[in-house]
């Protein structure tokens, strides 16, 4: 059964203190901006950025109000991170994913280690859910990671407590794919500090490393489980936006601050544009030019295009999870495919826009260039692959099975 797109909003759900939180990212925005050099040269979100993003209730959205948060939803999710991404980036795409671990760790852990890692109420959370650079072995009671890196931690800087993928084992002590994911406190993490990017620096995405580290089993999850839908969702029975597919939105978060990239892009561009000229024409206004209204045209298209796709992503996990049923392989498949070309649609507009700004965008001080910089490292990430969703999307049409974990 294909999902059909609701005849109302998904915001229509939203209740007044999800639009407060929204409404607060969109004022935020101009501290943001004002910040940018400050972000830069931390490579991180600042701490008083952080603190203010804190006490807003940001890092709480995802997150119960029986552990303290305020269970906001996939819609205010997406739309707050949406607003924080006019601002800045890197700070987005922090926050989103620290949005993603405090959903999964609150959820989808048993119940008495949820309790514990919840009793700070204000506990935030970060996550890198692959293991591929991590030795670990079988012990009784869990495992102990002999030795592990753990790549791209982003919004780490701003967590308690980290998610982070390991080797499984069976019952004979031997390691099986896929493994799990274990939650740990950050005091037995080490952060790295080698984030350097040119682009989405306020993410304070570096990596990280473990060393002679014993964790229990109840602290790992199946990521198989977890994908499958058959890892028991604890408050899912409370609110459906805990039954909502694991695979996509883990993939669909990804686009929420390339969104807001764009739309700050278009703003950018606007702002500047009655001040510009176009070299070597006629042209001593750029706004009259005909060239530049088809430019605004298309990319506008674009990202509002993007937006619609991304707000179907959103209402097709609601619906399914509002019927308290498994979300079809294909239609996981189809939200996964749908982001990736959503984050295409977004850095064309956004390259279109920077080739329109002329020889000023290559300043290291452009406003332009910078987004562009934070949207090219955004849409490189490997779940918003274009050709791998198309591919698997395509496999599924084809009658064969599908080569993404995500579906």
């Amino acid at each position: 059964m294909e999902f059909t797109p609701a005849s109302s909003p998904l915001e229509a759900a939203i209740d007044p203190a999800g639009e407060e939180l929204v409404d607060w990212a969109r004022a935020f925005i101009p501290e943001l901006r004002a910040a940018r050099d400050e972000i830069d040269a931390a490579s991180r979100t600042p701490h008083d950025i952080a603190a203010q993003m804190s006490d807003a209730g940001l890092w709480r959205m995802a997150v119960p109000r029986e552990l303290g948060g305020l269970q906001s939803g996939i819609s205010v999710w997406k739309r707050a991170v949406t607003e924080i991404g006019r601002g800045d980036g890197g700070v987005a795409w922090g926050l989103t994913l620290n949005s993603a671990a405090a959903w999964m760790a609150a959820n989808l852990y048993p119940r008495h280690v949820v309790d514990e890692v919840f009793a700070e109420p204000d506990a935030r959370f970060a996550g890198v859910f692959s293991g591929r650079g991590v030795k670990a072995h079988k012990v009784e009671g869990g495992i102990v990671v002999d030795k592990g890196m753990w790549f791209f931690n982003s919004g780490v800087y701003q967590a308690d407590w980290n998610l982070l993928g390991v080797p499984g084992f069976n019952e004979a002590g031997e390691p099986v794919f896929p493994g799990g994911v274990a939650i740990v406190p950050m005091s037995d993490v080490t952060i790295l500090h080698d984030w350097n990017p040119s682009g989405l620096r306020g993410s304070g995405s570096t990596n990280v490393a473990m060393e002679g580290i014993f964790i229990a089993d109840d602290r790992i999850v199946s990521l198989q489980a977890c994908n499958e839908g058959t890892q028991p969702a604890i408050f899912g029975a409370e609110d459906p936006f805990y039954r909502v597919a694991f695979g996509p939105l883990m993939v669909l978060i990804l686009a929420f601050p390339v969104l807001g990239l764009g739309k700050h892009m278009l703003e950018s561009f606007l702002e500047a544009l009655p001040k510009r000229d176009i070299k070597l024409t006629f042209y001593t206004k750029q706004n009259l030019a005909a060239v530049t209204h088809l430019q605004l045209g298309e990319v506008s298209a674009k990202i509002d295009t993007a937006d619609a796709i991304i707000e179907r992503g959103c209402e097709a996990m609601q619906y399914w999870a509002d019927r308290n049923e498994t979300m079809p392989k294909i239609e996981r498949a189809r939200i996964t495919r749908d982001t990736a070309y959503a984050d295409q649609l977004v850095w064309e507009a956004i390259d279109t826009l920077a080739n329109a700004a002329g020889g000023s965008w290559a300043w290291k001080a452009s406003e332009l260039n910078r987004i562009w910089q934070d949207a090219k490292v955004a849409t490189m990430h490997p779940f918003v692959n274009v050709a791998s969703n198309l591919e698997s999307y395509g496999r599924m049409l084809a009658g064969i099975e599908p080569d993404l974990m995500a579906v």
